[in-house]
């Protein structure tokens, strides 16, 4: 069965349907924009699900659309469930918006499938590697700092050991392997951990090895996520440090899809990838 819609998919389908109410009302989105008096950027984002929206806002737009009262209910608690705080909340301070956002899709998804060229994905990084990562990130961070960090990862990771988690297909780099993050102790330990979490049956784990030559996904990393409770909302992810693009047009959909499905193809099968981390991390 489906998992029950977090509430960054409620708010991805709550600004759906306000789209949709707006529409059918014949009000643009400039006047809506003005009736709560927010920018019509920001309402574009709120009906993009990108950007939270308060309950009094709801009851100015359901007046404004000629909404029942009946429907103006339903809305409102669906802003209710909406707004419920999910764990990153916690780490607001440590992280940017964009980044925020990221951590509401992540933990909402049901279906993450990646590609990455320069480090273990973050739901797999051990705490030594974490904190290795972050260090040289911001090489001036204090150790509470750094302790932030690693405690925000973990957080992250606990998504992986609920009752329904979501399947996880990653298809690594052979560098991300073979660079000493953190030194040889803490690469030979993350090696070791991936071994580890690939035998869990929600986890799929590959290595794309130098000797597959060229492939499709050279010029970046990427991550598709899907969700159950809301198809619609399928994305792809892609990062570049300073802010980040959410693709979900169809078409970015299936090339991104057909682009994962090449590299899994390319990659080391997950019983030849188990035995590629015991190599490596024997010999560091």
């Amino acid at each position: 069965m489906p998992r029950k819609p977090g509430p960054t998919v409620l708010r991805w389908k709550l600004g759906r349907e306000l789209r949709e109410l707006r529409e059918a009302a014949g009000v643009v989105l400039r006047d809506a924009a003005k009736e709560i008096e927010v920018q019509p950027g920001t309402m574009s984002k709120i009906e993009a699900g990108k950007q939270a929206i308060k309950a009094s806002y709801v009851k100015l737009l359901a007046a404004h659309y000629g909404l029942s009262d009946v429907e103006r209910a339903r809305l409102l608690d669906l802003v209710e469930a909406a707004n419920q705080p999910g764990y990153w909340v916690t780490y607001s301070k440590l992280v940017p918006d964009w980044f925020r956002l990221f951590l509401g899709y992540e933990h909402d998804a049901s279906a993450l499938r990646s590609y990455e060229s320069e480090l273990v994905p973050g739901l797999l990084q051990t705490p030594a590697y974490a904190r290795a990562v972050a260090l040289a990130n911001k090489p001036n961070s204090t150790a509470a700092e750094l302790d932030s960090q690693v405690e925000l990862r973990r957080a992250r990771q606990q998504r992986l050991a609920e009752p329904e988690p979501p399947t996880l297909h990653a298809v690594i780099n052979e560098a991300v392997l073979l660079r000493k993050v953190g030194g040889a102790e803490v690469m030979a330990e993350q090696l070791r951990h991936l071994a580890v979490l690939a035998e869990l049956p929600h986890v799929t784990l590959q290595v794309l090895p130098f000797e597959a030559g060229a492939h499709p996904a050279m010029t970046a990393p990427f991550l598709l996520m899907a969700f159950d409770a809301e198809p619609r909302m399928n994305t792809v992810y892609l990062e570049n440090g300073r802010g980040s693009l959410y693709l979900e047009k169809r078409a970015d959909l299936n090339r991104y899809q057909t682009m994962f499905d090449q590299l899994a193809a390319m990659a080391l099968t997950p019983e030849k990838t188990a035995d590629f981390l015991d190599t490596v991390a024997a010999n560091l």
